[in-house]
């Protein structure tokens, strides 16, 4: 028998809940820490189509990245979509857990996997949001493009003040525009990001950067892969008799490619 407790631990062993930042909310946001999981439901966000998925299978538990409670609630819709998300949710009593910020800076997290997609060697981290490592050989910025397109399925905007060759490459995945200061003091020659803005590209470019934009879903996307996969092989070396599942759609089309 394995409770919402039992895999809340499993979750605060490696990315610790109190590391998150002061602005995120994360941990057990909705549900009873004493109750059975028998099926448990991974994803990057509570959608509606998440949670019918959810009831669908029966499951006790969904572990999602984006805390589906983020800022503070004044009102429920029932006709909106968080509200109509919400009464789904505790009509069938299903559990929700949040690892927001304390899995993108975890060992193996967010931005590990979003490294490890890109095929960077010699990884480490510049700060807790940012990653480099370096690529098996030289490209250019359209031929490594070609490969963010092909890792993550998404098609990246690529801004360059100059056509180099790019060898060190900087990651992170989600919004963290500002984290091209971090990019550019490892050395690298690019940075692939999931959402930057328009002035944090103007600065990063004329420094030299070549910086992509690729999306926040696809950047994140293979960090909740291998949380994923992560519980499949811990829950299996535990002996815990609990089904995991995994829901992989965009919260709307043009997120990442159809696949080919």
């Amino acid at each position: 028998m394995v409770k919402v407790q039992q895999i809340w631990d499993w979750l605060n062993a490696f990315a610790p809940f109190d590391s998150a930042e002061g602005f995120d909310n994360v941990g057990l946001l909705m549900g009873d820490k004493n109750a059975e999981v028998h099926t448990v439901l991974f994803g990057m966000d509570i959608t509606e189509a998440l949670a019918k998925q959810a009831v669908e299978l029966g499951a006790e538990l969904i572990i999602t990245h984006h805390p589906f409670i983020f800022r503070g609630i004044k009102r429920i819709d029932y006709t909106g979509p968080q509200g109509r998300t919400m009464t789904l949710l505790m009509q069938h009593g299903i559990n929700v857990i949040a690892a927001h910020t304390n899995y993108d800076k975890a060992p193996g997290g967010i931005c590990d996997s979003l490294a490890h997609a890109l095929g960077l060697h010699a990884v480490e981290s510049c700060d807790d949001y940012v990653r480099v490592g370096t690529l098996p050989a030289p490209l250019s910025p359209a031929d490594f493009a070609a490969v963010i397109r092909k890792a993550l399925r998404v098609d990246p905007r690529c801004c360059y003040a100059q056509n180099k060759l790019i060898t060190r490459v900087a990651v992170s995945g989600g919004a963290y525009g500002e984290g091209y200061e971090a990019a550019l003091a490892a050395g690298a020659d690019a940075y692939v990001v999931g959402e930057i803005g328009y002035h944090n590209v103007a600065d990063a470019t004329a420094c030299g950067l070549v910086v992509y934009d690729a999306g926040h879903f696809a950047t994140e996307l293979p960090g909740v892969v291998n949380l994923y996969m992560r519980f499949l092989a811990d829950a299996a070396a535990s002996r815990w008799e609990v089904q995991a599942h995994l829901h992989q759609l965009a919260p709307f089309a043009g997120a990442l490619l159809a696949l080919q």
